[in-house]
């Protein structure tokens, strides 16, 4: 098991590939209407209008039986191959999502770094593991409901 030191700050990266188009995958993840559908931590989610770069919101997270606010930024915005938000506390993390063309499918991948402060910083290796975990049920959610045509 690789130690975490209050100075390394952790990340990881979670994949799959979908069987469908890349457009469909972007279409589908960037539509918030969409997200109770893969994203049960999320309860509710509120944004300034259209997604794009420099656009704010925050995603109300259930999280061990409490409701932390979010804030986000979105921080890079080229439709239909790369998201990528930043979050404010609790988490001040960066989640860099890339949308490659696999044959007739999708390579979903989310690159997360996590940079906690104060208290938070010595729940960092805690932090990423249940991150990595959220991320790939969330995945395994959104590629058997695309893949199932909806019936996921």
């Amino acid at each position: 098991m690789r130690r975490i030191t209050l100075d390394q700050m952790p990340e990881f990266t979670t994949s799959v590939v979908i069987e469908r188009p890349v457009q469909e995958v972007w279409d589908f993840l960037n539509d918030i209407r969409n997200r109770d559908k893969w994203n049960k931590e999320v309860v509710g989610t509120t944004y300034d209008g259209v997604l794009r770069e420099g656009a704010t919101g925050t995603d109300t997270m259930a999280m061990g039986g409490r409701q932390i606010r979010m804030d986000w930024r979105v921080t890079r915005f080229e439709p239909p191959h790369r998201l990528e938000m930043a979050y404010g506390p609790p988490t001040n993390a960066v989640a860099d999502f890339t949308f490659e063309e696999m044959g007739g499918g999708t390579r979903l991948s989310c690159h997360t770094i996590l940079r906690p402060s104060g208290w938070m910083r010595f729940l960092s290796p805690f932090l990423a593991g249940e991150g990595r975990k959220a991320d790939e049920v969330q995945f395994a959610k959104v590629k058997a409901f695309l893949e199932g045509g909806g019936q996921g």
